[in-house]
């Protein structure tokens, strides 16, 4: 089981730990009691209770800041719960859905107002919930996007870029073994290629991208970036960039 790890950036070290009794929980160290009641839930197997908490979650916090604060400790906790004791596949899909089901009610931009951004996962890349917490944190914003999901082709991802005509492309790449470049130099050689090209994830080669392709270090960095770059007062995504280094 490979649990769906955020930007790179993650505050704090999670411990899992064995209560007297044998009883199992997830210490999520400074994470604080709204991520410890996520991840009780959870180990319960209680998906109204995960969906309740995470609904005020995101109400009390906004997207960003419940998935840095709360989503991603429970989440990453439950992934050294399976590497340490190869069980609770179960825990993580039930919290996944509901993340799933919470992001996707975030409410959307108006339909009238076209996309501009395009997010889609790497070719055989099947975590997705990074995205979607992207798509979510952008439509708080106000900046609607188009999401394809997982597993996108080379292929299906330059049709897609061609008919829609996106200013900015995300791809998320979760694993060394999809994050392969040539997607970026497929695309960016298609002659529909995006004035903003945002690699995400920890799958991707720094050293490896093509010229023109920028690492998004984390989701308030994404958004930030993206907002900038779609943006009428900032026509330029290069700009927005550099304007982003800046602050």
């Amino acid at each position: 089981m490979t649990i769906d790890t955020a930007w790179p950036e993650v505050t704090g070290r999670l411990r899992v730990t064995m209560r007297d009794g044998g009883g199992h929980t997830i210490r999520t160290g400074r994470a604080g009691p709204a991520a410890r009641g996520l991840a009780r839930a959870a180990m319960r197997l209680d998906g109204p209770a995960v969906r309740d908490l995470l609904e005020m979650t995101v109400v009390s916090r906004g997207v960003m800041g419940a998935w840095d604060e709360v989503i991603m400790p429970v989440l990453i906790g439950i992934g050294e719960r399976y590497e340490a004791t190869r069980r609770f596949i179960e825990v993580e899909h039930l919290i996944s859905r509901c993340v799933t089901e919470v992001l996707g009610s975030v409410p959307r931009p108006p339909s009238s107002r076209t996309p501009r951004v395009l997010l889609a996962a790497a070719d055989e890349e099947q975590h997705t919930l990074p995205l979607e917490a992207l798509a979510a944190a952008l439509a708080e914003s106000g900046v609607p996007s188009r999401l394809l999901g997982a597993r996108v082709p080379p292929q299906a991802l330059n049709d897609a870029v061609a008919r829609t005509g996106p200013i900015a492309v995300v791809l998320w790449s979760q694993l060394p073994d999809t994050g392969d470049p040539v997607q970026w130099v497929r695309l960016l050689s298609s002659g529909h290629a995006p004035l903003l090209a945002g690699a995400a994830g920890p799958g991707w080669p720094a050293e490896r991208l093509p010229e023109g392709v920028v690492r998004l270090g984390s989701l308030r960095e994404a958004v930030h970036l993206l907002a900038m770059a779609v943006s009428p007062d900032t026509p330029d995504p290069a700009q927005a960039e550099e304007a982003h280094r800046r602050t």
